[in-house]
């Protein structure tokens, strides 16, 4: 199974083209402008939903980490600064037009994944995609599944394997251990997986937790997790920031 379903179009890296084609798509935006004001997700910038220094600092310079059970994660971006900003407003407020951008830093890390664990334990054969599950109070709330939507405008299927099995706290004030321990049995399967080697995807990795957790349910239902890629990562230094603020990620803040 591949998970293109077409052709991804190419991510925008906040260079203005020259000629008319720039000078008529300039004309547009600002006329568009006063009828349906809009600002830049990432710095408040006027007219433009994503300005050109936001839309550079998207372009993905994939890295590899490693979760507590030792997952194998590629993430795009670093999640701080424009990042960060870009990512919050395209899930805590409704800023559902950025998920094309961050489309293209997604796919970055995915196709990396793919090429580098496509042969894991020396064997070869179809890849699922699966994303993270949000909960149903998450998905009440914003009205749509954030990873599930940037998969979608990267053009990539992802297979229905797993949902939440049952709710957990909130974990901005918890130590790592303790996250790991609030979000297990979090996650079940929705079907035999046996036979099935799993990509995992989500937003933002930050402990780990949330991703070795989608893995022991993966594998509970008899797949194999070959490895995870993900938007962003955050910098070790910014973890205890964005937990204070209230503004760590997913089933991190215990509603993913």
């Amino acid at each position: 199974m591949t998970p293109y379903e077409q052709p991804p179009e190419q991510p925008h890296d906040g260079r203005e083209n020259t000629g008319w084609g720039a000078l008529v798509r300039d004309a547009l935006r600002d006329a568009l402008a006063l009828i349906l004001p809009v600002e830049c997700a990432g710095c408040q910038r006027h007219d433009r939903a994503l300005c050109g220094e936001c839309a550079r600092s998207l372009v993905a310079h994939t890295s590899i980490h490693s979760t507590p059970q030792h997952l194998r994660v590629y993430a795009a971006l670093r999640y701080e600064d424009r990042v960060r900003r870009v990512l919050l407003a395209f899930k805590n407020h409704h800023r559902t037009d950025i998920a094309r951008p961050l489309s293209g830093a997604l796919l970055a890390a995915l196709r990396r994944a793919l090429s580098e664990s496509a042969t894991v334990g020396g064997v070869s054969g179809p890849i699922e995609i699966v994303a993270v599950p949000s909960s149903t109070k998450a998905f009440r709330t914003r009205g749509y599944h954030p990873v599930q939507l940037v998969l979608k405008a990267a053009g990539i299927r992802h297979a229905r394997a797993l949902r939440v099995a049952q709710k957990t706290r909130s974990q901005k004030l918890l130590s790592a251990e303790e996250r790991a321990a609030n979000v297990k049995g979090a996650f079940i399967a929705v079907r035999s997986l046996a036979g099935t080697r799993v990509i995992i995807v989500d937003d933002v990795l930050t402990t780990g937790a949330t991703l070795d957790e989608a893995a022991r349910a993966i594998s509970a239902a008899g797949g194999t997790v070959i490895a995870a890629a993900t938007i962003g990562f955050t910098p070790r230094t910014l973890t205890v920031r964005d937990i204070a603020s209230g503004e760590g990620y997913g089933m991190e803040k215990g509603a993913k």
